[in-house]
């Protein structure tokens, strides 16, 4: 059975995972790989060098996707379109001084929505980088909140933001605000001015396709901002992306004590536990756990009444 290849060996020890299981398949193996409770089916084709990968959807298989996606990107010379970057590659370094955001929360039905910023100055990238910053969703969860503190360690906390809103009042705010990508938009200019003496760029992962319409309003003369998808190859919004996936976790754990058993993550596989949280501390408690304005609640309490 021929070994896993080299740079997805390395993947799955930066991962904290490990080949649980393995088998022949046609023309190649089928893998199942394990981080915690996430799982993962790769199956790697020998002759023709392909992989595919299955599984719910976590971190883990973010992870892979990403590797598979970029390993298919590198194949064939001449090429049209863009280049198609590694998750879990180093950050870009760039000298600018800057803040750069970044969500955890916004699409998984329990906990909160949270939105991290972190200002970058001198050589604060450089550290960063050398520290293994990266996208926080390639990271375990323990490697998440190990790569927090070393975040911390590198920027210092005067140059981070972290606002965390709790179920009750990511709900009221929502509403407040119209919908949640402009309440996002609050949130990113709220951090911003927090963080904003001494930057000349302010750095944010694309939440929406109007976030620049959003946020541009409120941006302070002589700063400039870019929005754009997978920003987290910049080290300030990787850094902020680590931050705000840590926060989530720690939150996720609080709120799971509460209720007695470990919520899970993720907008699928949710309803059994929402139920269960109905069943036994009744509906209102659910406004205090969980989106309720996810379309997740109709199914959990059924009919109409389940949307607010």
């Amino acid at each position: 059975m021929s070994r896993l290849p080299t740079d997805l060996e390395k993947l799955l020890r930066d991962q904290g995972a490990r080949v649980s299981s393995s088998r022949p398949i046609d023309y190649g193996t089928q893998y199942k790989v394990s981080c915690g409770s996430d799982t993962v089916t790769l199956n790697v084709y020998h002759r023709s060098g392909k992989v595919s990968t299955g599984g719910k959807a976590s971190p883990l298989l973010a992870a892979l996707e990403g590797w598979r996606s970029a390993r298919a990107g590198g194949k064939g010379k001449g090429s049209a379109g863009p280049s198609v970057r590694a998750i879990g590659a180093e950050v870009a370094l760039d000298a600018t001084p800057r803040v750069g955001t970044d969500e955890a929360g916004k699409g998984d039905y329990f906990g909160p929505l949270v939105v991290a910023g972190v200002r970058v100055l001198g050589e604060a990238a450089r550290g960063l980088r050398e520290a293994g910053a990266r996208d926080s969703k390639t990271l375990s969860v323990m490697g998440a909140r190990a790569m927090a503190l070393k975040v911390l360690d590198v920027v210092g906390e005067e140059n981070t933001r972290v606002v965390t809103l709790g179920p009750g009042e990511y709900e009221a705010r929502r509403v407040a605000a119209g919908n949640i990508n402009r309440l996002l938009g609050e949130i990113n200019v709220q951090v911003l001015d927090e963080l904003k003496d001494g930057v000349e760029a302010f750095v944010v992962d694309e939440f929406a396709k109007a976030a620049h319409s959003y946020i541009q309003p409120s941006v302070p003369k002589g700063i400039r901002l870019v929005v754009r998808p997978r920003a987290e190859d910049d080290a300030a919004v990787a850094a902020a992306s680590i931050l705000a996936r840590s926060r989530y976790l720690e939150e996720m754990d609080l709120l799971s004590g509460t209720v007695g058993f470990e919520l899970p993550r993720g907008a699928t596989h949710v309803i059994s536990a929402a139920k269960r949280i109905v069943r036994e501390r009744g509906e209102e408690a659910l406004k205090e756990i969980a989106k309720v304005h996810f379309g997740t609640t109709e199914k959990v309490l059924g009919g109409a009444a389940g949307r607010r």
